[in-house]
């Protein structure tokens, strides 16, 4: 009886251990695998903050399960870039397993049917939202969060794409989270904040497709090292031959992190 009793004692010593090593060790910035989709997580102390959830939740649950470990249900705030269902529809999945404290958007209008079936969820669960746009930013222990984009003077007629929420996140390594950006928000951010958008880390717009190619951004960002979030032999055949030529060109043969062939990227020294 005394023995079970000090190897019960003894289990919960290595379980309460672990957990404090896991809330004391290193923060990160990961970007995720979840296939055709967005998806970015950062830990700062014992908060946590979701850029984006891709369309397959099985992914991002997956993805969540394997970085975080068991104890952690909650996300303190979930940023959703736009109303394409490959940076949102996850969500529905999320909501299953894991709390949300703040949702952040760039915009509430959307003919997308499960875009306002989202934000009646979370009207539902009582899960506050808000809307940020350019000049918008929040503080945390370790990083500063700016949003750069959709502009103040957001034209419902520019697409969702050039809507998108585009995060730059500022700790001892900076990165730039541009979501499906185009041409139009590409020129904005050029005119209006050229000096934010230098960061180590890119997030390259829209997956790699050919219609957000730029080289006056690239050289603006100088980033250290590009990622490609994309999902293997995907329908829109992301990404596209002509970004590979052009991010070959620029130097980044050696760095570019694509995850439907390298899988998560998580960086640690953040």
């Amino acid at each position: 009886m005394q023995q079970s009793i000090f190897v019960l004692i003894l289990i919960n010593c290595l379980i309460y251990s672990a957990i404090f090593i896991y809330v004391n060790q290193n923060n990160f910035v990961a970007f995720l695998n979840t296939g055709q989709g967005g998806g970015v997580l950062i830990k700062d102390g014992n908060n946590h903050f979701l850029y984006d959830v891709s369309a397959n939740g099985a992914y991002v649950l997956r993805e969540l399960k394997e970085t975080l470990p068991f104890f952690v249900k909650t996300l303190d705030i979930l940023f959703i870039s736009h109303p394409d269902k490959d940076h949102y529809l996850g969500v529905f999945d999320l909501l299953k397993r894991y709390k949300l404290r703040l949702v952040i958007l760039s915009t509430t209008t959307s003919d997308d049917y499960l875009y306002q079936k989202f934000l009646s969820l979370l009207k539902e669960k009582r899960i506050p939202f808000i809307v940020l746009k350019r000049g918008s930013s929040l503080q945390t222990n370790n990083f500063h969060f700016f949003i750069l984009n959709p502009p103040n003077n957001d034209n419902l007629k520019m697409k969702d794409n050039d809507r998108s929420l585009v995060l730059k996140i500022q700790g001892k390594h900076s990165y730039l989270l541009t979501a499906d950006i185009e041409k139009k928000a590409i020129d904005s951010l050029l005119a209006c904040c050229r000096q934010f958008l230098i960061s180590d880390y890119l997030l390259v717009p829209h997956h790699g497709s050919k219609y957000s190619l730029d080289e006056s951004f690239y050289k603006a960002v100088q980033p250290k090292k590009v990622v490609i979030q994309v999902g293997r032999n995907n329908r829109y055949k992301h990404p596209h031959q002509q970004t590979l030529d052009f991010l070959y060109n620029l130097g980044f043969i050696n760095n570019l992190w694509r995850t439907d062939y390298k899988g998560r990227l998580l960086i640690t020294e953040i």
